[in-house]
């Protein structure tokens, strides 16, 4: 049995654990917290470099077992980190809904992006159309939006990283190795 099929069986092994303990912890976490049964979720980070202007996102979609279902890493251009994780975060919306998902919870560790993404709040001008995306696509897709601690949100912020830059073009088929702890790491968090 290889590396994936023993992470799946473990994970497996253990889901009503998580669904019980998972209704019982108070939020956030500072871990990565598996949606609610039969549910998906999308977990999404920036990086950026001033000297260079650009970045890259990283964008993973799990279930409630933890199990890696689907994800990308894009470039980004930007001005600023917050415009990079903004930018992210319509990507992720994009995302779901290019994969037809609905009623999903989008996780980033950018609480005033978050806040600005749920309120009807005036963002800064330079955000105002990424914003203004962000929050129709989650009206017309009924996505929902947490606030998340980098340590909840560890393997899209590895995919955003540097670290990231040798993924392979089946990387969600065949994670990393660093990659792969983190999401072994994230799914026995509730064991």
């Amino acid at each position: 049995m290889g590396a994936w099929d023993e992470f799946i069986s473990a994970t497996e092994t253990c889901s009503s654990a998580h669904q019980s303990v998972h209704s019982s912890l108070p939020s956030p976490s500072s871990h990565w917290i598996p949606p609610g049964a039969g549910s998906l979720k999308i977990n999404c980070d920036g990086s950026w470099s001033r000297d260079l202007k650009r970045g890259w996102g990283g964008i993973i979609l799990r279930d409630n077992r933890g199990h890696l279902v689907d994800g990308r890493r894009s470039r980004i251009l930007s001005t600023s980190a917050f415009l990079a994780e903004a930018s992210v975060l319509r990507e992720a919306c994009l995302f779901a809904k290019a994969l037809n998902l609905s009623s999903v919870c989008i996780e980033n560790d950018n609480a005033q992006l978050i806040s600005l993404s749920v309120s009807e709040l005036v963002p800064p001008w330079e955000a105002l159309a990424i914003i203004s995306d962000i929050r129709s696509l989650a009206s017309d897709l009924r996505l929902s939006f947490r606030w998340t601690p980098r340590e909840g949100n560890e393997a899209a912020h590895w995919i955003a990283s540097s670290q990231a830059s040798s993924l392979g073009l089946n990387w969600v088929v065949s994670p990393p190795a660093v990659l792969f702890s983190i999401l072994c790491n994230d799914a026995i968090s509730y064991q």
